[in-house]
């Protein structure tokens, strides 16, 4: 661990030492991941400067948004955001050197009859960060926010009625990608609990706000509609039996000039296979340039290295016990990016290796960034993972 030589500790053991908490909970949230976090930002090449900003910022201005420290004795906001109801998640992207972290804001009333869906505390997060980072842009965020998650009288009508109690309850959360000493924030948006108060559908709640959304930004509209009618056409051929059918699940936007902004759309494959992936990559055959066949290749690689077991799988129950070893798989998942004036969605798929064995992992992702001439990225992502376990 790099240590800070005016002080003769490491970062997070420095600000340690100075650092004061109002309650138990964020103390242990701290102790708890700020050294993974100083890991990782070491890892991606930080300075010690940048490294004291950022972990000044969690420690000030997002810890307070993570709600009580989780253990299986404690009542606490579950969250989507991991297997386990964990409200916060770090990961770096080897390839950028870029470490995000990810987290669903959280209040005093999250979860009490003043906020029985977790639908504010959002903004009051947001209103912090934007305290402190210049750029940040809250117009689209304003427009799906009310497109996607409850109002006040939604949110009174699934609570009163007892509708919501074994839905998967978050609506939105936050993630910071660190690049610098700046930052950069987008927001995710999960309307399911809207789809349940409103009766729309998620296919109906999130095409139909992009598609308003792309008449008045002409510049996102041939990508939208390409999109739209590629999970159109798979989703027919679904009911014959020829493929799975593509589920609707979040949506997600940078939190900057609208002009500048993308547009995510998330969709669930329940059928885990190599050729799944490769017709989500290609857009069912439509996309042949020479990128997306290399990208293609790639692909076809990883999923010889990984050797993810094939098959259906169904979403299972919520959450995990803390503690628990997880011995389940998960579908497949995929996102495409609306950028403005490019008329083809961008495909990012994901490789469901959750349950699977961490060491099997690495020894495949090591192997893959070696053979592509990443010797310098192979050597950190061990490295990092032997200091982290």
């Amino acid at each position: 661990m790099k240590i800070d030589e005016r002080m003769g500790h490491s970062v997070y053991e420095t600000l340690s030492l100075i650092f004061d908490f109002p309650n138990e909970d964020q103390k242990l949230w701290w102790h708890s991941t700020a050294p993974m976090f100083e890991a990782m930002l070491q890892t991606a090449g930080h300075t010690i400067n940048t490294q004291y900003r950022h972990l000044g910022i969690y420690k000030k201005h997002v810890i307070p948004f993570l709600g009580v420290y989780p253990t299986n004795d404690k009542e606490r906001w579950l969250s989507i955001l991991t297997r386990y109801g964990i409200p916060f998640e770090l990961s770096l992207n080897c390839s950028n050197s870029v470490v995000r972290y990810t987290y669903e804001p959280i209040n005093a009333a999250s979860g009490t009859q003043k906020d029985p869906y977790n639908t504010l505390a959002i903004w009051e997060s947001l209103q912090k960060l934007v305290q402190i980072q210049a750029g940040i842009d809250v117009e689209w965020f304003k427009y799906f926010k009310r497109e996607l998650t409850l109002n006040t009288a939604e949110s009174a009508y699934l609570f009163d009625n007892g509708l919501a109690k074994d839905e998967i309850k978050t609506q939105n959360k936050l993630a910071l990608d660190l690049k610098g000493n700046q930052f950069a924030v987008k927001v995710y948006i999960y309307p399911a609990l809207k789809s349940l108060a409103t009766g729309k559908s998620m296919h109906e709640l999130i095409f139909g706000s992009v598609h308003k959304l792309s008449l008045q930004y002409s510049s996102i509209r041939a990508a939208f509609e390409r999109l739209e009618g590629f999970v159109i056409s798979r989703n027919s051929r679904a009911q014959t039996g020829d493929c799975g059918a593509l589920h609707p699940r979040l949506l997600s936007c940078d939190l900057v000039d609208p002009a500048k902004s993308r547009i995510k759309i998330y969709l669930l494959e329940q059928m885990v296979s190599l050729s799944a992936m490769e017709d989500l990559w290609t857009l069912g055959g439509q996309l042949t340039d020479q990128s997306t066949m290399d990208g293609l290749g790639l692909i076809r690689e990883l999923w010889d290295l990984l050797r993810i077991p094939p098959g259906l799988r169904s979403y299972p129950e919520p959450y995990l016990a803390l503690g628990k070893v997880p011995d389940e798989r998960l579908p497949s998942m995929v996102n495409y990016t609306l950028h403005h004036d490019d008329p083809t969605p961008e495909p990012q798929v994901y490789f469901t290796v959750f349950g699977m064995s961490d060491l099997d992992v690495t020894n495949a992702l090591t192997v893959f960034f070696e053979r592509r001439g990443w010797s310098e990225m192979a050597t950190k992502y061990r490295a990092f993972l032997q200091k982290s376990l």
